[in-house]
């Protein structure tokens, strides 16, 4: 499977100082999720993916190669999944200790089906400046100042 890896500046920042696939060469455990990163092939398709995908969600709007990320885009982005991660919790709390000790499948199970009711690690990330490690989507939109533009640098792909 493949993801994207958007960098994303708050201001235009020119593309000798974008990061590349080697960023992750010397951060090795800065992504874990992911067997492999490069270049993406079609940089414009992926940016417009990106922009589909804000529109169809109503998170955000993407203009040229900046998007903004609209003040309710993490209400819509997460609506529905608070009961879903209420669940999961509810799951974990009625093992006993023979479960926890013995089942040890069944309960890293659980623990990765809450892990992914709050974040989804499997999802595009956004490479903030060069900090590393790059932030999930989910995350992102959490943290995402409302209405700030952010400029896209590089896009990388990844294999997971």
């Amino acid at each position: 499977m493949h993801s994207y890896i958007f960098q994303v500046f708050e201001s235009p920042c020119p593309q000798k100082q974008w990061a590349s696939e080697e960023i992750f060469w010397e951060h090795p455990d800065a992504l874990p999720v992911a067997n492999s990163t490069s270049p993406v092939e079609d940089r414009a398709i992926a940016i417009a993916s990106l922009g589909k995908w804000l529109a169809d969600n109503r998170l955000g709007k993407l203009t040229s190669e900046t998007f903004m990320v609209n003040a309710q885009a993490a209400d819509r982005h997460f609506e529905g999944r608070f009961p879903a991660f209420q669940q999961a919790i509810s799951a974990l709390q009625q093992l006993d200790e023979r479960r926890f000790l013995h089942e040890h499948d069944q309960v890293q199970n659980l623990i990765d089906n809450l892990s992914r009711t709050f974040t989804d690690k499997y999802d595009a990330y956004m490479l903030v400046g060069s900090s590393v490690p790059p932030l999930p989507m989910d995350e992102f939109i959490r943290k995402a100042q409302p209405n700030m533009p952010y400029y896209i640098g590089t896009v990388l792909d990844f294999c997971y």
